[in-house]
């Protein structure tokens, strides 16, 4: 990343067509949201349209398609703006894949795109390195070291591309080290020694041997090996981390007994002050210069930053259909110096390349690209952004798909016309509870407004309880619904988890007459 005295400028000439209708908003309160200008290339050959949503402050979404013929969405940040915060991604554990919707949503996310190649169809690991909160999370001494990376600047975020390396060790009794090469790697170097801790999840470590002829693992809980084996394990266990050795490393751990003493250290080396990063295979552009290889037109996701590491463009390019072929490595390199950027790297692409945004008006991300595997692909990481301009909500409906769950005591209703969706679910009251539950992904420990959605009516229970699963315990919060129909009742402020959970029922153990009423609920963040 150059640091010249003039920053590099994006100059397109761009002939304005008219300013698109604000969209219209979820709810009759709900805030203004930003509107959606419709701009042309008109000077480019080739080009089409090209849209351009405000999704937060110092964050849009383009869309856009250009000679190729490629359809390319673009996320454009400035780093400047302090309420845009950069966020690592991952199903929450490393060796996982998940669609990159349900990534960006458990964090709360308003736009990302996917990250590193993987261990497809094995573990799911990502192969380089993965940096979340400055913790690392994943990666190899050598080989896939090259990241997008960002850092902290006063209130602000800076990025540009780095080498992030593991320096890890492992001391024996007596004092002698030795070098781990890998933590939470989907595969260990030949004759190396890798490090795995609970962030890798479930999967089995037999998966990562490669072919060796021989392996050693020892658990270390403590200061203290409390396990060896000759077959590598799974799950690790909290406060425990394992060292997995092949081959002459796994010679290397053979004189270990349950009891010794043994310390494990690891931490990322480069990047220094880096905050999140995610790696990629190869350099598109160093310091204004193209830099990557020939390659045949694929579906692209690439990271690119300007000069001076203000702005940052997160890029994908549909392929494999004739509306949009993709795009080589140069052709891509090319196109990412054409916005602006300095630096850019690539990062996973093919069927992986996807890119979700939280339209205006909307409650979650959804996927604004055409994925060349027709769906999303599960993927093992992400990079994308939140913003904390907008707090972060949902609304789960009674029918929306594997969030509602209820007995069949519960009957469907389409009577009333202050219903928030297709229809609302009813019950009589009775001495049992038999709740109908609402399950939320809560992206974050922290307190969040609770608020319900039902339509009212004088044969509506007087007195429904509400059940909020807070971090304290549950809490119930009782309802007149034969009033204030058609409209979000606010149930209060409450500390919730983190995670995907059960967090409001609507219970029908009730002194109070009439019948029991589920809906809608809304979440937000305090």
């Amino acid at each position: 990343m150059r640091r010249p005295a003039v920053a590099v400028l994006l100059s397109a000439l761009l002939t304005l067509t008219g300013a698109g209708a604000l969209p219209t908003p979820a709810l009759a309160t709900a805030a203004r949201p930003p509107a959606t200008t419709a701009y042309t290339f008109a000077p480019v050959t080739g080009a089409g349209t090209l849209a351009v949503t405000s999704l937060a402050p110092g964050l849009t979404l383009t869309s856009t398609s250009i000679s190729g013929p490629n359809q390319v969405n673009i996320l454009t940040a400035d780093l400047a703006e302090p309420t845009l915060k950069p966020r690592y991604l991952n199903p929450g554990t490393v060796g996982a894949t998940a669609a990159l919707t349900t990534q960006a949503n458990r964090v709360g996310a308003i736009a990302a795109v996917n990250g590193d190649f993987f261990d497809i169809g094995a573990t799911g690991a990502p192969r380089g390195i993965g940096l979340d909160n400055g913790t690392l999370v994943n990666g190899p001494v050598s080989g896939w070291n090259s990241v997008a990376a960002l850092y902290p600047a006063g209130a602000a975020t800076r990025g540009g591309l780095a080498e992030i390396f593991l320096d890890a060790t492992v001391t024996l009794p007596g004092g002698a080290r030795l070098t781990a090469t890998n933590l939470n790697s989907p595969n260990i170097a030949a004759n190396g020694i890798g490090v795995y801790n609970p962030l890798w999840g479930d999967q089995p470590r037999s998966q990562v041997l490669d072919g060796a002829t021989r392996s050693r693992e020892i658990e270390v809980t403590a200061g203290k090996v409390t396990k060896v084996s000759t077959a590598p394990g799974g799950k690790v266990a909290n406060g425990t981390v394992a060292v997995l050795g092949v081959n002459t490393g796994a010679d290397a751990l053979a004189g270990l007994v349950v009891g010794d003493s043994v310390t494990v250290g690891y931490a990322p080396r480069g990047g220094d002050g880096a905050q999140v990063a995610i790696g990629g295979n190869l350099v598109l552009v160093k310091d204004g210069t193209v830099t990557t290889v020939a390659h045949p037109k694929n579906p692209r996701t690439a990271v690119g930053f300007s000069a001076d590491g203000l702005k940052m463009w997160l890029v994908v390019v549909d392929g494999r259909t004739t509306a949009s072929v993709g795009m080589t490595y140069v052709e891509l390199a090319n196109y990412m110096k054409s916005l602006g950027a300095d630096d850019a790297i690539n990062l996973d692409g093919g069927g992986s390349s996807t890119l979700v945004a939280r339209m205006p008006g909307a409650t979650s991300v959804s996927v604004r690209n055409t994925p060349s595997d027709g769906a999303q692909r599960p993927v093992p990481n992400g990079i994308g952004f939140v913003s904390t301009a907008q707090a972060w909500s949902t609304i789960v409906d009674n029918t929306t798909a594997g969030r509602f769950s209820a007995s069949a005591n519960w009957g469907t209703s389409t009577y009333s016309g202050q219903r928030y969706g297709a229809d609302y679910r009813f019950a009589d009251p009775v001495l049992a509870s038999d709740s109908a539950w609402y399950k939320v992904n809560i992206p974050q420990a922290a307190d969040y407004e609770v608020s319900v959605w039902y339509p009212a009516n004088a044969g509506y229970n007087d007195s429904t309880p509400y059940i909020v699963a807070t971090t304290g315990g549950n809490q119930t919060v009782r309802v007149n619904q034969r009033v204030n129909g058609g409209q979000w009742v606010s149930l209060g402020v409450f500390p919730l988890a983190a995670g995907d959970a059960n967090v409001v029922g609507v219970s029908r153990w009730t002194a109070g007459t009439g019948y029991v009423i589920a809906d809608a609920v809304r979440i937000t963040r305090a």
